[in-house]
């Protein structure tokens, strides 16, 4: 039996939303030269004297928090593109194969420093799935002969590229690439939300008449 999608997705949201805010939060107060310096950090969430390098502090260090609420959310996500997949898409499976690639990327680049190599290859494969996850629902739509919602998620995956180019520059110029990741993110959520709505309304046009 199918969950409701739209409650799936508000789960997904909130799980979502509560570690930007706390990134937000913390790039306003110390300032960072990229979000993956934020959610790698291992300082604890909060401090209390006389408790500092205790076993609780450990416990509740950034990165676990962070990766909580990712947790949270990467589970109501997969059961989501599988229901999309299984509803939408005739069950091919490509869709939720990528998520589960940005998932992994994701958890990787939260719990391997910014100083291994391996955070970087794990960065890379969020970005790649992330892309892929962009190009093959854009095409997939133009495929289904939705030509307006196809043009449209055309234009989210060109500036969603143009994110990427911008990223490198900053990168080679050792610039803080922050606000960019930012976007980044935004817009990819911003195509997630498209494909959402466009069909949840298809399920109800199909489903009045």
């Amino acid at each position: 039996m199918n969950l409701n999608q739209n409650y799936i997705l508000l789960i997904m949201l909130i799980s979502y939303c509560i570690p930007i805010v706390f990134v937000y939060h913390r790039y306003n107060t110390y300032g960072a030269q990229s979000i993956s310096s934020i959610i790698t950090c291992q300082d604890p969430l909060f401090t209390v004297n006389g408790f500092e390098n205790t076993f609780a502090s450990n416990l509740f260090q950034t990165r676990h928090f962070i990766a909580g609420c990712m947790l949270i959310m990467a589970a109501f996500t997969v059961l989501y593109e599988y229901q999309r997949c299984k509803m939408y898409m005739n069950s091919q499976s490509w869709s939720l194969f990528a998520i589960i690639i940005l998932l992994l990327g994701i958890f990787g680049v939260i719990y391997i420093p910014e100083t291994k190599s391996l955070h970087y290859v794990f960065g890379a494969a969020a970005f790649f799935a992330i892309i892929s996850f962009m190009v093959g629902h854009t095409y997939h739509h133009y495929g289904q002969g939705g030509h307006t919602i196809g043009t449209n998620l055309r234009i989210i995956l060109y500036i969603q590229i143009l994110f990427i180019v911008i990223t490198a520059l900053f990168i080679l110029q050792d610039i803080s690439i922050f606000v960019v990741e930012a976007l980044f993110l935004a817009n990819f959520a911003a195509f997630y939300l498209y494909i959402h709505f466009h069909n949840f309304s298809n399920s109800i046009s199909h489903s009045s008449r």
